[in-house]
């Protein structure tokens, strides 16, 4: 008595289904899309925190790095990596929008977050102190 095992693909599960489905919504996909542009904008607005204003000091002989510099960091690479996940949910959003109905490529979203993950790599390798 030989018999063959079936490969039996497993359903996928209601809930994991529902919140595709929500996230596909063209509401959903706008909305991230919004809040990781408003993001992106506030990271451009703090970038002084961790360039070369903050670490060389006004300029003036003997000025040093800001007394706060390791703090400036840290919330600088904070929000870097929620504007970083807010862009690929909101590119996950607009992908899944895509599969299901069709719409265009989000260029600009797309766009947006290679921009953000270029400047995670500049501060990740120090060229924003320069």
């Amino acid at each position: 008595m030989n018999k063959e095992a079936k490969t039996k693909s497993v359903p996928p599960e209601p809930g994991v289904v529902e919140f595709k489905k929500r996230l596909a919504a063209p509401t959903v996909g706008q909305s991230l899309a919004i809040l990781f542009g408003l993001l992106f904008l506030f990271q451009c607005m703090i970038l002084p925190l961790v360039g070369k204003a903050a670490m060389g000091g006004s300029g003036s002989p003997g000025a040093g790095p800001a007394a706060t510099v390791w703090k400036n960091q840290v919330f600088f690479l904070a929000m870097l990596l929620l504007t970083l996940a807010t862009g690929g949910a909101a590119l996950y959003s607009k992908w899944l929008r895509r599969q299901a109905d069709g719409s265009p490529f989000p260029k600009a979203t797309a766009s947006l977050l290679v921009l953000v993950l270029a400047m995670l790599l500049a501060f990740a390798a120090g060229l924003l102190k320069i």
